[in-house]
């Protein structure tokens, strides 16, 4: 344990009420671990993830109004003490890309036993970093600077994490003004967003933008 006294503290952001029961109890059931928030959804999570201020934090990635990379966005500029474990079965390329982008502590696939879910949040808490097998085959180690970087080869990779939750949300049927609400930005960087990505794409019409992000797991079709 970190600290004799104190447990590590564990806030949970899922969906699925049978995940979050299985995580919760598998946690709390540990001497060295306690959790101190469960949340279903993003803008919910991110809030109680802000209060609660726990050391590490298992974020489901595909969330309702915000996602899970959005709320790791939010803790690294606002909460950095915070650690951050994506914990989903999604494993599109530019998915992996976006964590190790994001410097999230973690990502451990729900097909993983729960100890292997486990052992991951004491390493982070620690200080570590936990990768499941099957990402870190996808991951790369930089001799010269010790950092992560990805086998992706996406032109997805081109666009800022922004952009991506931009392009996820338009793919999805959203308008312009839907993504902007649900994203807290204007229309007009909504807008903004779109040219760019458009032209980074070599993409000029929504439907065949649509196309593209599903074929490259950005969303499900």
């Amino acid at each position: 344990m970190l600290d004799s006294q104190k447990p590590i503290t564990v806030a949970i952001v899922e969906p699925l009420e049978a995940t979050q029961f299985a995580l919760s109890t598998l946690i709390n059931s540990q001497p060295e671990t306690q959790v101190v928030g469960i949340k279903r959804e993003g803008e919910e999570g991110v809030r109680m993830l802000l209060e609660t201020k726990p050391r590490v934090a298992i974020i489901e990635i595909d969330l309702e109004n915000r996602s899970g990379f959005e709320l790791a966005g939010e803790l690294a500029m606002r909460q950095r003490e915070t650690k951050v474990i994506f914990y989903t079965t999604a494993m599109p390329d530019i998915y992996i890309e976006q964590a190790v982008r994001s410097k999230v502590a973690g990502y451990v696939l729900k097909t993983d036993s729960l100890a292997n879910l486990l052992s991951g949040v004491l390493k982070v808490a620690n200080g570590g970093s936990y990768y499941s097998d099957s990402i870190r085959d996808r991951i790369a180690i930089d001799p010269a600077t010790g950092g992560m970087k990805t086998h992706c080869e996406s032109r997805l990779t081109a666009l800022s994490n922004r952009q991506i939750e931009v392009l996820r949300n338009l793919a999805v049927g959203l308008s312009v003004k839907d993504v902007a609400k649900k994203m807290h930005i204007t229309v007009k960087s909504v807008d903004s967003h779109k040219y760019r990505i458009m032209q980074t794409l070599g993409i000029h019409d929504r439907v065949d933008l649509a196309r593209y992000a599903i074929r490259e797991g950005l969303v499900c079709p």
